[in-house]
């Protein structure tokens, strides 16, 4: 009888453990196709303006500032994302987010920033890097699940020689995921601020 007891309760717990465990990796695989997808449109907007084409799907909003101590700071947004159509409509009813690629600088070092949505609008994926020299950069990255929370995150710190290595996070750069949430909230909503101004 204990030991009927003991199977059903480690299946009362391993069950939707499982169940979680398949909910997180279908969402990395959202995010590595969504990322994908976003990479691809950033490659083709760039292709375009080399072409000098005019740039579909992409906005940019550069926002420059001298701080004290850190001298001028440069911070570009880069919005990508996909229109909405009807059938019944000759121009796009609305707008999607796909990605926000953000650069900037703090002093000598630069940043770059990627926030990755999913086709709801929600929080996906954020990676980011920095670094003041080869063998001083680090990568972030963060898993965000249906609801907004982190689930996962992956760390990875240069050695001497420039390769990047799997990392522990530290009070540091745990700190760095703090702002993340809030900075995915801020991009969608400077980017439908911005697209609600119809011409």
């Amino acid at each position: 009888m204990r030991k009927l007891v003991a199977v059903a309760l480690l299946l009362c717990f391993a069950l939707p453990m499982m169940a979680q465990n398949k909910k997180e990796e279908a969402r990395v695989q959202l995010a590595r196709e969504k990322y994908a997808e976003g990479l691809a449109n950033i490659a083709a907007v760039k292709q375009y303006e080399s072409d000098d084409i005019p740039a579909v799907n992409y906005t940019t909003v550069v926002r420059k500032q001298n701080w004290a101590g850190a001298g001028q700071m440069v911070d570009k947004m880069e919005f990508y994302y996909n229109e909405i159509e009807d059938d019944m409509e000759p121009y796009p009813v609305g707008y999607s987010l796909v990605m926000v690629r953000r650069t900037y600088n703090v002093g000598a070092t630069d940043r770059i920033e990627e926030y990755v949505y999913d086709n709801d609008g929600k929080p996906l994926f954020w990676f980011t890097r920095y670094g003041y020299a080869k063998d001083e950069m680090v990568e972030l990255r963060g898993y965000y699940d249906a609801n907004g929370q982190l689930f996962r995150t992956i760390c990875k710190r240069a050695d001497k020689n420039g390769e990047m290595k799997i990392c522990e996070l530290d009070e540091e750069l745990e700190s760095a995921y703090s702002m993340v949430f809030d900075h995915f909230i801020a991009l969608s909503a400077a980017f439908q601020a911005i697209y609600s101004v119809n011409p």
